[in-house]
């Protein structure tokens, strides 16, 4: 029983000075040092303005001489016409414009094993499946892009979305 004490007594005091070890080192960190840095009698430190981050004055310059964005005509939303003259007058001819609405898009497909794309259409009222570069009534299907297509009527072109929005 003796031995069992006397290691048991060892084992407390070497956890005392473990312990004694670690508070003293946390003692000796908060109470820092007093030692200030030694500086020459003939060298001043001097201290930068204070600057709460006051906005700095503004060099840019804008080159305002390019035409107004907002005035320029659309091409693709201005109908094209043809100019006659006639008797020494002039008369505009506008070219009627054509009305895509007999054409919905509705989605597309795709074959798993071909991995082809084909655009599902209404044309006339008409369900219509199409692959890229087939036609029918005069509607030819240009380009598949899923949320759109591009097709060709009469020599136009044209992108339609789908109608689900």
């Amino acid at each position: 029983m003796k031995k069992g004490r006397s290691t048991t007594y060892a084992l407390i005091a070497a956890v005392a000075m473990i312990w004694g070890t670690i508070i003293y080192k946390v003692v000796d960190a908060y109470k820092g040092d007093d030692d200030s840095p030694v500086l020459a009698n003939n060298t001043t430190i001097k201290k930068e303005p204070y600057n709460d981050y006051a906005i700095p004055k503004d060099t840019a310059h804008l080159l305002l001489n390019y035409k107004d964005p907002f005035r320029l005509k659309k091409e693709r939303d201005t109908v094209p016409m043809a100019i006659k003259r006639v008797h020494n007058t002039l008369a505009v001819v506008t070219k009627p414009g054509i009305n895509w609405s007999f054409i919905k898009y509705s989605g597309y497909m795709r074959n798993p094993v071909s991995k082809k794309t084909i655009a599902l259409l209404t044309i006339n009222g008409r369900n219509v499946t199409l692959a890229e570069g087939e036609s029918v009534d005069n509607v030819k299907l240009l380009k598949n892009m899923r949320d759109s297509i591009k097709i060709s009527y009469n020599g136009k072109t044209k992108f339609i979305t789908s109608g689900n929005h």
